[in-house]
């Protein structure tokens, strides 16, 4: 495809004038060949959010802004700087502003500059308003905490948005070992932001029964993606947990709770059922008739009582420092293995036997004599810290 003189490369998810590639991220690649799609025609910044990354909802930040003005800093290196151009609705390709050269040429760099600048500002805006915060330590662990303490973490349109995307930024990631998910403030996640009962469908707004995430719609993707992510992912729980926040934690593959976490399955509360992925993820977890009971009372129960449930896996005073530690055992582990692991232990609840059978074979083949794996042995025999690779 052609976005006025750039060839887009779909394979290489890139763009190159004549044999200069740009080096885009993948998103804004994506950005670049929605545009592409349309030359001329303006689209709108909820048709960006919907294409490019998949939100049904609009996000209370100005990530559309954002990733415009990094793309169009790249497009200014080149002399293609008013190649995008808005009006304020949206942005569209414009390829009859585009110059046929340019290259390098001072000008360039001075709009290069000047976008540069546009998007720090973008930038520090977003920071103002960042609703889920992520930090990547030096072990592997990426740490990711919900930022809205002044609401107890409770989810609004924004929100949504914010976990979503947080979770799904980490899809791809070959360099992260385990997730740490936490809530700053007094509670890990009161639910649904009550404010939101009184807001309107937009008309535009998916179907709850649209999949608009894989198997999930948006609401059901802030619980699912948690379980879809290729490393585990360990639930830090604390101060209030109920509905859509009990949901989240349930995405994790491991949670821990302190002693006196209040958790609810609340929905029944407001005339609903849960349907942010909660049956689906439960599964496995808690006896039927004890979620039964659960579900249909919508009664309040502590971080011990879960534990006793199954709802937990562990309690601990300082839940966020034991979810570290299982974070920091995990990161010295074969992450090859890891991911296999969580693999098989998706797939376990809903294959046959002879399949899981077949499963773990072929994950183990894929794993053994690997260099991750010789290095699991080789230190384990020298009784020395192993130093892995990224997972494959």
């Amino acid at each position: 495809m052609q976005a006025g003189p750039l060839r887009l490369d779909l394979f290489h998810r890139d763009a190159a004038l004549d044999d200069r590639w740009l080096a885009l991220h993948p998103r804004e690649f994506a950005l670049l060949w929605r545009l592409a799609e349309t030359p001329g025609r303006t689209v709108s910044h909820r048709a960006l959010l919907a294409d490019v990354w998949r939100l049904s909802i609009e996000p209370g930040t100005n990530r559309v802004a954002v990733h415009v003005a990094r793309l169009r800093g790249k497009l200014a290196a080149v002399g293609l700087e008013r190649l995008i151009a808005t009006d304020g609705a949206g942005y569209r390709l414009d390829p009859a502003s585009a110059p046929s050269c340019g290259l390098d040429s001072t000008a360039a760099m001075r709009d290069g500059d000047r976008y540069l600048i546009e998007e720090k500002a973008a930038m520090a805006t977003q920071a103002d308003e960042k609703r889920v915060e992520t930090r990547l330590d030096d072990s592997g662990i990426m740490h990711v905490r919900l930022n809205r303490p002044d609401k107890m973490n409770a989810l609004d349109p924004a929100m949504f948005a914010a976990i979503i995307a947080a979770g799904e930024s980490l899809m791809e990631r070959k360099d992260v070992r385990a997730v740490v998910l936490s809530g700053e403030g007094r509670s890990f996640c009161a639910g649904l932001d009550t404010a939101s009962f009184a807001r309107a469908p937009d008309p535009d707004e998916p179907a709850l029964t649209d999949r608009t995430h894989g198997d999930s719609n948006a609401y059901q993707q802030v619980a699912t993606i948690w379980r879809k992510l290729p490393m585990p992912v360990i639930a830090a729980v604390h101060g209030v947990c109920f509905g859509g926040g009990m949901q989240i934690a349930s995405g994790a593959d491991i949670r821990v709770a302190a002693p006196d976490t209040r958790m609810a399955i609340m929905e029944m509360k407001w005339g609903l059922v849960p349907d942010m992925g909660g049956y689906h993820l439960w599964r496995g977890l808690v006896r039927d008739d004890v979620l039964r009971e659960l579900v249909y009372t919508n009664r309040e129960f502590s971080g011990e009582e879960a534990l006793r449930l199954g709802l937990t896996t562990f309690v601990a005073d300082d839940p966020l420092a034991k979810a570290n530690a299982i974070a920091a055992t995990i990161a010295q582990r074969n992450p090859d293995a890891i991911r296999a692991a969580k693999r098989l232990s998706n797939r376990m609840h809903d294959e046959r036997g002879e399949d899981m059978l077949l499963a773990e074979s072929e994950e183990q083949a894929g794993i053994i004599r690997q260099p991750n794996q010789i290095e699991a042995v080789m230190a384990g025999m020298a009784k020395r810290a192993p130093n892995f690779g990224d997972a494959s």
